[in-house]
């Protein structure tokens, strides 16, 4: 099968029309080449879908904004795993990876300024600062990342920090914060393993990566509908 490349991409930049093989279920270019790994992005949506509702029975009003944004991105990155586990195509992995970012950045952000009432502006340097300290080694090891998930180490070491303080400071949210960065490990674990356990698994574990990372999702944002304050009551201060 050819590469899946659309007009005004192969004509603006080329080399983004080449496809990457980089997880064990795919063993050729057709468009059904990772069934498992193309299927399961339907489980975001479900994370979605869940969340949405939980916002309508429990509405946070305050946090509502956050809320929905992170809906979407969830959503768009389901939609970008599908094309990049579909077509291969390295276009398609800034569609895959892009959602994700933004989640993280949202999910970072309500944490700073409702959980620990930071104020914007120190937010934002936060924000900055996060994505400053990941792109220094993604941009130099982006094929690693793609095979091995070194780019979502970070996330993980910080969602593990946050929910260590949450839960000493006693947060509501530090349970659900703790119960996130347990499931964000397990998913990393399936991500790092799906290559090196290919000769005796040849579906890989990507699939679980992708499992795992609904129930993430879905955890973060039932947080953030449940327990996230105003800012200007936020328990937690640094």
């Amino acid at each position: 099968m050819a590469t899946v490349c659309p007009v005004i991409i192969a004509d603006a930049a080329p080399w983004l029309c080449r496809t990457v093989d980089a997880y064990c279920e795919r063993t050729s270019d057709a468009f059904d080449a990772e069934p498992l790994n193309a299927a399961t992005n339907v489980l975001m949506l479900a994370a979605a879908w869940g969340a949405a509702r939980l916002q309508r029975r429990h509405p946070n009003r305050d946090a509502a904004g956050l809320v929905t944004a992170m809906i979407a991105a969830i959503v768009a990155g389901a939609v970008g795993a599908f094309l990049f586990h579909t077509t291969a195509a390295v276009w398609a992995v800034v569609l895959d990876m892009l959602p994700f970012l933004a989640f993280m950045l949202l999910v970072l952000w309500l944490t700073l300024t409702r959980f620990f009432a930071w104020p914007p502006a120190a937010a934002a340097v936060g924000l900055a600062a996060f994505v400053l300290a990941g792109a220094s080694g993604a941009v130099i090891a982006l094929p690693v990342a793609l095979r091995g998930g070194i780019y979502y180490a970070l996330p993980l070491v910080v969602l593990a920090v946050v929910a260590l303080v949450l839960l000493v400071r006693r947060s509501p949210a530090g349970p659900s914060y703790a119960a996130a960065a347990g499931v964000f490990a397990a998913a990393l674990a399936a991500r790092q393993l799906d290559e090196r356990l290919c000769s005796v698994f040849p579906l890989g574990t990507h699939f679980i990566w992708h499992s795992l990372a609904a129930l993430l999702a879905f955890i973060l944002i039932r947080a953030a509908i449940l327990y996230a304050p105003p800012r200007r009551e936020s328990p937690v201060r640094p």
